[in-house]
């Protein structure tokens, strides 16, 4: 990237801005991103994003998803005489054939919104203000779209959570056996396919409708949470990954990292534990805005949800072990078997405090 790189983008979508500065921003592993800095207080500063379209097979409909769900959202502060509305929800700028995304000479896809100023970001969980605000954003996030039909949208991924999908790649590659570490794994294997016809019914009853389709986020990591100098809750960005789903998913995908007192792949599995105190903050502050929307039967599968997201990503990372390391980076050549371990550890210590988890939902 250099200056005229960036000038020819913005000028692609019409901006006509001068430009003081640019530079890397966030620690995304997907997307290219950088921050504008414009020239002047009266010019909002810009977020340049190359999306991944080796992830992400179909931009166009991917930014077609991000512009509904956004002006859904625009339309409901308006409504509501909310006030700041362009730092409650993200602003995303279209070019001059009313698109929100260009292509430069190399086939990559671009895309530009407006950069929130006087928010900030936090990588992890320290505290249960912050599980409890986590819960409340993301419940808010779910209640504001409760009423945009789900399958306007696309699925950005395909099958992302769809826990009969993942179960197939697994199924496919402990036959295939790529990498031959079957039997090194075999004890693993059987543990977590004893637990398939369990973890398989969430997807029976989105297919069955027993469960409602809705939009989710699919990334439920405070990360994803902007807050303002004053700590209170602005926005969810990263909107990529929102699409058709459950809102199960994304419950139980947020305990999966924050309920969990190590990372994924922590070797030290004397580390992996449950929160409980992070877990209590963050469903209390889901239910504050998911009671309004959600049916009886999400909410009385809300703590399942924690056990199945926990069970789906262990599969994927051992599938992926077994297929020779193939979809997600690793480190060192365990890395991915590390990963598996220490969340059939984590999935375990679930399995112990499942009442717990049912009780505090009451």
């Amino acid at each position: 990237m250099d200056n005229s790189k960036i000038q020819l983008l913005l000028n692609a979508f019409s901006m006509d801005v001068k430009v003081d500065e640019w530079k890397p921003f966030g620690h995304g592993h997907i997307n290219d991103t950088f921050l504008i800095k414009t020239h002047g207080d009266s010019v909002a500063d810009l977020i340049l994003q190359r999306k991944n379209h080796t992830i992400f097979k179909n931009i166009p409909g991917m930014m077609n998803n991000i512009a509904l769900v956004t002006n859904h959202i625009r339309k409901k502060l308006m409504a509501l005489g909310e006030k700041d509305i362009d730092r409650k929800v993200m602003t995303y700028i279209a070019d001059s054939s009313n698109s929100y995304y260009v292509q430069d000479a190399d086939g990559n896809y671009w895309t530009l919104c407006v950069f929130i100023r006087g928010s900030y970001g936090i990588e992890e969980v320290t505290g249960t203000a912050q599980a409890f605000g986590a819960g409340s954003a993301f419940g808010h996030f779910q209640f504001q779209l409760a009423d945009l039909p789900g399958d306007r949208l696309i699925e950005t991924i395909p099958n992302f959570h769809n826990g009969k999908f993942r179960l197939q790649q697994f199924n496919d590659a402990v036959a295939a056996n790529a990498a031959g570490r079957v039997n090194e794994m075999k004890p693993e294997i059987e543990r977590l396919l004893v637990l398939a016809d369990e973890m398989t019914t969430l997807q029976e009853w989105l297919n069955s409708g027993e469960i409602p389709l809705r939009i989710t986020h699919n990334d439920t990591k405070i990360n994803n949470v902007l807050f303002d100098d004053s700590n209170n809750i602005l926005c969810i960005i990263d909107l990529d990954t929102v699409m058709p789903g459950s809102a199960l998913f994304d419950f139980g995908d947020a305990i999966r990292t924050l309920g969990n007192t190590a990372a994924e792949d922590e070797p030290d599995f004397s580390k992996v534990n449950f929160n409980r105190e992070y877990y209590k903050a963050f469903a209390k502050g889901y239910f504050s805005e998911s009671r309004r929307f959600l049916t009886q039967k999400e909410i009385d599968n809300l703590a399942f949800s924690c056990r199945y997201m926990v069970w789906e990503q262990t599969i994927r990372f051992l599938a992926d072990y077994l297929n020779g390391d193939v979809y997600y980076k690793i480190s060192y050549p365990e890395h991915n078997k590390i990963r598996t371990l220490s969340q059939m550890r984590y999935l375990a210590i679930l399995d112990r405090n499942i009442e717990f988890m049912k009780e505090a939902l009451k």
